[in-house]
């Protein structure tokens, strides 16, 4: 079928291409030196990207809203570290990379990042202040009960003081809808972790161009409990409402990074990239964040 598009859009939502596609330190508007990690992996501290790849295979990262992911029109920012505990709030597709090897990379101080991950952590559900999820103990396969802690920082693990958190949904359609629920998660983090100094947005991983893999994509009710009609495809209502709301709350919200796959998975799996691309996720990922301690 073709991409699903239902719904308000922004030009908001052109940052997408900005965002994760400039490699020149002239395409940040905060500038910043750029670091090497790993052979075929670079990342530019000011730029948003992160690039990782051998073999010709590479997933890039910038920020979902260039325009808002560095200190906004207003010049308010959130600070930038070095963070003492970062708490990674996802779905099961963060578990997948995750588990590729992401705390194992150069630059990235395993015991100051910890996992938090429920099977269908959608906005639907992190929207909600009194959704099991947010209990620490559980079982994150089982949606009545909640999302323990997965490698549990060596300091501060309670009260982490930055936290990244993903943003996935696909039963939602429109702007409007998608802002509604970030802001109830921007909400929640605020009460259920004052702590934070930082939080981060940031969306699943898409394949470069933000290309569809699931031919059978249906995004709308009922999707979020079927992986047969989901995909990794962001919609720009989606990056849009997600620029909306960082820029709604400068202080304290950011852009993560964009992680681009560099191909579809060997079989369709609805968002599901296959191993080989988690393994390239996890070490786009320890490039940006080792820049970013």
């Amino acid at each position: 079928m073709a991409a699903p598009t239902a719904g308000a859009t922004s030009s908001a939502a052109g940052a997408t291409a900005s965002a994760g596609t400039a490699t020149g330190g002239s395409a940040s508007s905060s500038g910043g030196a750029e670091s090497s990690s790993t052979a075929g992996s670079t990342a530019m501290a000011g730029s948003g990207q992160a690039t990782a790849g051998a073999s010709g295979g590479v997933a890039s990262g910038g920020a979902a809203g260039a325009a808002v992911g560095g200190s906004g029109s207003s010049g308010v920012s959130p600070p930038t570290g070095p963070f003492t505990c970062t708490q990674y709030i996802g779905a099961y597709l963060s578990m997948e990379w995750w588990n590729q090897g992401f705390q194992q990379q150069p630059g990235i101080e395993d015991g100051k990042w910890q996992l938090k991950w429920h099977h269908h952590g959608t906005i639907g559900n992190w929207g909600d202040p009194n959704s099991p999820f947010w209990s620490d103990e559980g079982d994150p396969q089982d949606d009545s009960k909640g999302a323990p802690i997965q490698s549990a920082c060596t300091t501060n693990s309670k009260t982490p003081d930055r936290i990244v958190m993903l943003i996935i949904e696909w039963e939602l359609i429109t702007q409007a809808d998608w802002v509604t629920q970030i802001e109830k998660i921007y909400t929640n983090l605020k009460t259920k972790y004052p702590s934070a100094k930082r939080i981060e947005f940031m969306t699943t991983v898409r394949v470069v161009g933000n290309k569809m893999c699931n031919p059978d994509a249906e995004y709308g009710p009922g999707a979020n409990d079927s992986a047969g009609r989901e995909d990794c495809y962001i919609p720009p209502y989606a990056d849009a409402a997600i620029a909306q709301v960082i820029a709604a709350h400068p202080e304290l919200l950011a852009a993560g990074p964009q992680i681009e796959a560099p191909m579809c998975g060997p079989t369709v799996n609805g968002p599901h990239l296959g191993a080989d691309n988690d393994k390239l996720t996890a070490k786009a990922m320890g490039v940006y964040y080792a820049a970013r301690p």
